[in-house]
């Protein structure tokens, strides 16, 4: 009859071998098994890596994401069972088993600082409304800009102009830029030397400039100041454009309104400004009394 050694035969100086041997060998085996058991149940998916299908090779992507998640908490796993084990068999005792167990609770508590840190900044994000999901926005110091898609207490995803997705977590905005209404709005201004030839020259420029909800927001530039300054003329007109698309009306509308200005109707500028009906009426609020005690 085959009789099996008492438990105690593997202990040697307090050490219990066989078990602190067994967790590390199960350890390592499951942190090689588990990522080749994910792969089994994923090959359908990851065989869509080189899919023309977007929806297919976007799956396909994701399953890759989730493998490496797999892969990479295998490993983590098989260290922190390594630690365990070094306390509970290497130094038996219920001392020990709860001195790896507070080194393992406070290690996880030091690498949630940060998370919780994040959650914080969103509660008060959320709570102090900086911004909504559709606003269009800039996150500084970083200059990131996009159309806000989502916010959680964690992070915020913002949709770039290009299309790519950006993401920040909450603790790093230290700055956020709202565009009002999600679009920026900018004044041409030129002093010409006829005012009816300069009203047509900005027309003319309304039919040049690309239109859509990625360039000029409105079909022509609105022509919204006129006035009458000896002998020149000072027209302002007002476009709207999304946020990153400043250079539209910035750069390249002035550099196109001086390469039609054939007859030299355009004595100043024009100049390029951004302009706000909001901020106006509240800076005119602030300056007046100003003003007036001055003229006082």
């Amino acid at each position: 009859m085959i009789t099996l050694p008492d438990i105690s035969a593997f202990e040697a100086q307090g050490v219990n071998w066989l078990g602190l041997v067994a967790v590390l060998v199960g350890a390592v085996i499951a942190a090689w098994l588990i990522p080749r058991i994910a792969v089994a149940l994923l090959s359908r998916r990851l065989k869509g890596r080189r899919s023309g299908d977007i929806d297919v090779h976007r799956r396909a992507k994701r399953a890759d994401t989730l493998l490496s998640v797999v892969r990479s908490l295998s490993r983590y796993a098989a260290i922190v069972a390594g630690i365990l084990a070094l306390f509970i068999f290497a130094f038996p005792g219920a001392g020990s088993t709860v001195l790896g167990v507070s080194l393992f609770i406070a290690i996880i508590g030091f690498a949630a600082q940060s998370v919780l840190r994040d959650v914080i900044a969103g509660t008060m994000v959320v709570s102090e409304r900086w911004f909504d999901v559709g606003d269009a926005i800039t996150i500084e110091p970083w200059g990131m800009s996009g159309v806000v898609e989502s916010i959680t207490l964690r992070s915020t995803k913002l949709r770039g102009l290009g299309g790519e997705s950006l993401r920040i977590h909450n603790q790093h905005m230290y700055g956020v830029r709202v565009a009002r209404n999600g679009i920026r709005e900018i004044v041409l201004e030129a002093y010409v030397s006829d005012a009816a030839a300069g009203r047509a020259l900005f027309g003319r420029l309304s039919t040049l400039l690309p239109s859509g909800p990625m360039h000029l927001l409105s079909s022509s530039l609105q022509i919204e100041e006129e006035e009458a300054l000896g002998s020149l003329t000072r027209i302002a007109a007002r476009g709207a454009v999304p946020p990153g698309r400043e250079w539209l009306l910035e750069s390249f509308a002035i550099e196109l309104l001086k390469e039609i200005d054939a007859d030299g109707v355009i004595r100043h500028g024009p100049i390029a400004y951004f302009s706000d009906p909001v901020a106006e009426q509240r800076f005119a609020r602030t300056v007046a009394p100003a003003l007036d005690l001055d003229d006082a």
